[in-house]
């Protein structure tokens, strides 16, 4: 089954193997990788897929990445598709019935956003469309942090939102979180603050009674980079939980509220497998196929694989060697202005 135990117990498996095994290893999974169409069925796959992606990134040539149909034969349908993938000389491969898919980056549209100069008047941004309604409260995991503060702001402000739930470990007691609550407040905005630890079903279960949640922004998260030699069950753990146990969470507790809007904040380096942060990259790849998994299923769901924030967003803990060694791949820092 589907449950943040069995993410953890795919990726330490995974995890021992890359760290073991001498020579090439091709890692398979089913349905953990969606094609135009498909739902993602496999989420422990999917945070597999990031822990690989990251081991490529620092040890090109010796891991393979395959994902099959999840209808294949067990054996000689894998053993075929895993001839496919060897010889298409790809690394990160996706196999449905005899033809072999390539990973590639093509230019996303645009957001439905529309600038008040656009329809002739001066202003800030204002959403067209969004699936935050001004009816119900939206809640916004790790509120605390400075991206979550950012977002907070912004969903009241531009996207209209008037009711908000801000949680985080500390609560009332975190830093800057009695600031925030009093801007929101003065900008018309209903507000509680709440202390959880979202990655706790019970607790969860407990903030959420009798509320009506019509949105949920999921920021929270932790890094605690090394490279995937020096990784351990524990640590993994320690970076895992605050992003798939408590978005695992909030997928089950909410998922009769008919939600408008359930945001994930991810990043890029579960699509791109960053050196040296293996197990973000795992927690990440978990959030980008919850989205399709709940996309699947008939519910909203969108992630987010953010690259660099400038400032204290999520690039606030990088040294400037970190921060140097992007910018000279071509990763360049988005503002808050170009975040938002």
């Amino acid at each position: 089954g589907v449950d943040a135990g069995a993410v953890r117990l795919a990726v330490h498996g995974v995890l021992a193997a890359v760290q073991s095994v001498v020579g090439r290893l091709v890692v398979v999974t089913r349905g953990a990788v969606a094609l135009p169409g498909e739902g993602v069925g496999d989420l422990a796959g999917s945070a597999v897929w990031g822990l690989v992606r990251s081991a490529q990134s620092e040890d090109p040539g010796r891991f393979v990445l395959v994902d099959v149909g999840v209808d294949v034969d067990e054996d000689q349908g894998v053993d075929a598709a895993v001839g496919l993938a060897l010889a298409s000389g790809e690394s990160q491969v996706v196999v449905r019935g005899g033809s072999v898919f390539g990973a590639r980056l093509v230019r996303a549209g645009v957001g439905r956003v529309a600038r008040d100069e656009e329809r002739g008047g001066a202003g800030e941004s204002k959403v067209v469309g969004s699936g935050f309604g001004s009816d119900g409260v939206v809640l916004v995991s790790g509120a605390s942090g400075a991206l979550g503060g950012l977002v907070a702001r912004h969903l009241v402000s531009v996207y209209g939102v008037r009711s908000l739930l801000l949680v985080s470990r500390r609560g009332g007691d975190a830093p800057g979180m009695g600031e925030l609550a009093a801007d929101l407040r003065a900008l018309g905005a209903v507000v509680s603050v709440a202390a959880c630890d979202v990655g706790d079903r019970g607790a969860l279960e407990s903030l959420l009674v009798g509320v009506r949640l019509s949105g949920v922004v999921h920021v929270a998260g932790v890094l605690d980079d090394g490279v995937v030699g020096s990784l351990t069950p524990s640590r993994v753990d320690g970076v895992l939980r605050p992003k798939v146990d408590a978005a695992w969470n909030l997928h089950e507790v909410t998922r009769g509220m008919d939600l408008g809007a359930f945001v994930l904040f991810s990043s890029a380096a579960g699509v791109l497998g960053s050196a040296g942060q293996g197990s973000y990259a795992a927690a990440n790849a978990f959030l980008d196929g919850l989205a399709g998994y709940r996309r699947a299923a008939g519910l909203v769901g969108q992630s987010l694989s953010w690259g660099l924030w400038a400032g204290e967003g999520m690039g606030g803990s990088l040294g400037a060697v970190d921060v140097d060694r992007m910018r000279g791949s071509g990763v360049h820092a988005l503002t808050a202005e170009e975040g938002l």
